[in-house]
């Protein structure tokens, strides 16, 4: 029998047997919160790119979820990001952006939010 197949064999056995331990704990995202108002409900159009650059000037850290759902609408994409990840205290923060195509270059609307006490308020906003 071949040396190199027999190697070649035992070692595919060894990292069978490596990969076969117990399976690792996978801790879930939480789910995204749900908008109050929004399910269910008439959904208005969003307002254009020149309509929400000016309203975006009256965007304040502290402001909940729910008034800026207000002001905008509902956003275009929503996810969880890290923060802070080279800090002692990382956090965790909900973004909101809304996407413009009706201008040239696409602009995009990034407002992040950051959990108090259950209540999503807003960290920072830009147009990056």
């Amino acid at each position: 029998m071949n040396p190199n197949l027999i190697v070649m064999l035992g070692g595919c056995v060894l990292l069978t047997i490596g990969c076969a331990g117990p399976p690792s704990e996978v801790v879930p995202e939480p789910e995204l919160p749900e908008i109050p108002g929004s399910a269910g409900g008439v959904l208005r159009e969003k307002p254009g790119f020149a309509k929400v650059f000016q309203l975006s000037e009256n965007v304040k850290v502290g402001m909940s979820q729910n008034e800026i759902e207000a002001m905008f609408g509902l956003p275009d994409k929503a996810g969880y990001k890290a923060y802070g990840r080279s800090t002692e205290t990382a956090w965790r923060a909900l973004v909101w952006e809304w996407v413009f195509d009706d201008v040239q270059p696409a602009r995009v609307l990034s407002v992040v939010f950051q959990d108090d006490r259950g209540v999503w308020r807003v960290n920072h906003g830009d147009w990056p």
